[in-house]
């Protein structure tokens, strides 16, 4: 049997293939309890998984994975609502009961599969255990019980039910050596980017210490990975610490700038300073000097002396006007501002004119990326996305949210719960009635689907959203061609 990881093909496994065919041999020759029990690890979901994508003469499939804090109404209601999508279940009636009421007089061939069955409410393993008696006596069904478990968790010799049922038990053994090899060679070396020898053969020899189960070899691929993402944190402290030294530089030069502007301004305050006293001293020392040969003239014409024409040797009149620094007075002269915008731009090495980018054209080019692929609505009308569904491949699974008989009650539930544009609802045929499926996406395993239920709004969760694999999807849409 091939198996798969995220996606990635691994080696066939022969002692998958025969547990696998120990299971579907189980469930088409009668209504059985199979109990497969296996170490954790031991690849019990791998196999629910590869059951449920291989079997399709399985008319109806119940998928159930147990979780600590559910209800057994809580549980009961998510098998009820695969079992019986058609009709409408409370939750609070027993599985035989339910069963009994909508399918006494029909065919009814299923297959219920639980996954970490120990985690069972209480009284809902003897409701699966009445189940399969009743489909034993009755001829027109036939429903078995899948119950994947830890080894000797479940004790069918504790049941309440009167006759008890025959559990077939099927234990799950780890991998052989040369299995084991394959198993690391085609999945576990490439999950780990391993290239050279030396690495591939410490793999091979750290798997020896470990029991040969899938999940204990997936293991050794973390603990040999090549440390990729060390890079990317050096590559991300590198940026951070060039990007400082840029701005460091940048406020520096800045500062630099600023007090060079000021020392300049303050030395042409005080040359204009100095020369002003300069001129003041000159002014007093030409007073003082004109005082004096005013008195000598005086001396001189008391004594009918002519004095000489000395104008000629005066100094010349003192003016108070400075020297200024340039042509243009302080209060014309202005500071050029670079805006920061720019500044970035040519640090990155960029053109001053792709500093800016509109912010219109951003939102344009993030809107233009957002396809929407689902069924939307135009008032009341529904667009169904059945080719849309047809194209995902059928190995993958999709959540079912809601089924219906008409088409106003799908448009009222997408309303209801603002799914418009966010899911896909197709149409399909049952008991010659038509139904309304409304499904949430696709995923490629269980696991992935329940922890997108997780994820929805605790009004959607209270639906009871169920896993629902492509393969179904793809039968139930065809039955309308």
């Amino acid at each position: 049997m091939s198996m798969t990881h995220d996606g990635a093909h691994i080696v066939q496994l022969e002692s998958q293939t025969e547990l696998l065919e120990s299971l579907q041999m189980f469930t088409r020759l009668d209504s059985n309890v199979i109990c497969v029990e296996g170490e954790k690890g031991s690849g019990k979901s791998w196999l629910a998984q590869r059951f449920l994508n291989t079997d399709k003469k399985i008319q109806t499939l119940s998928f159930l994975i147990c979780l600590p804090s559910q209800t057994a109404e809580q549980q009961r209601s998510v098998l009820l609502g695969q079992l019986l999508s058609d009709s409408f279940c409370t939750g609070e009636e027993t599985l035989v009961e339910s069963l009994s009421a909508f399918r006494k007089d029909q065919d009814c061939k299923a297959t219920i599969i639980v996954d970490d069955a120990n985690l069972l409410a209480e009284h809902l393993l003897d409701e699966l255990s009445q189940l399969v008696l009743a489909s034993q006596a009755n001829p027109l069904w036939q429903i078995s019980v899948i119950l994947f478990t830890e080894p000797n968790a479940i004790d069918e010799s504790l049941l309440n039910t009167n006759p008890k049922p025959e559990f077939k038990r099927i234990a799950i053994s780890p991998l052989s050596d040369n299995e084991a090899t394959d198993f690391i060679d085609q999945l576990v070396i490439p999950l780990a980017h391993i290239d050279s020898e030396k690495k591939k053969q410490a793999i091979h020899h750290s798997a020896l210490s470990v029991v040969n189960y899938p999940g204990n070899l997936l293991a050794l691929s973390e603990s040999h990975k090549k440390p990729v993402v060390c890079w990317v944190k050096r590559s991300l402290i590198a940026l951070i610490i060039i990007l400082l030294a840029l701005g460091g530089w940048s406020w520096w030069t800045s500062y630099q700038a600023r007090v060079q502007d000021q020392q300049t301004e303050a030395d042409v305050i005080e040359s204009t300073e100095i020369k002003q006293g300069d001129n003041d001293t000159l002014a007093n020392q030409t007073s003082a000097a004109i005082n004096t040969l005013s008195g000598a003239e005086s001396t001189l014409s008391g004594d009918q002396v002519e004095a000489p024409q000395e104008e000629d040797t005066l100094p010349q009149a003192v003016t108070d006007k400075t020297l200024t620094v340039g042509d243009e007075s302080d209060s014309e002269q202005k500071r050029v501002v670079v805006p920061s915008k720019v500044v970035d731009a040519l640090l990155d090495g960029d053109s001053p004119k792709d500093a800016k980018v509109s912010s219109d054209e951003m939102t344009s080019a993030q809107a233009s990326s957002v396809k929407n692929t689902g069924s939307s609505l135009k008032g009341d009308q529904l667009t169904l996305a059945d080719d849309v569904l047809l194209a995902v491949p059928a190995e993958r699974y999709t959540l079912q949210l809601a089924a219906v008989t008409k088409q106003q009650e799908a448009v009222n539930f997408i309303k209801m719960y603002n799914l418009d544009g966010k899911v896909r609802v197709y149409r399909t045929i049952r008991n010659q009635q038509s139904w309304y499926i409304v499904t949430y996406q696709d995923f490629a395993s269980i696991k992935q689907t329940h922890e997108a239920s997780q994820e929805l709004p605790l009004a959607l969760q209270k639906e009871q959203p169920w896993p629902k694999s492509m393969a179904q999807v793809h039968q139930e849409i065809e039955r309308v061609k």
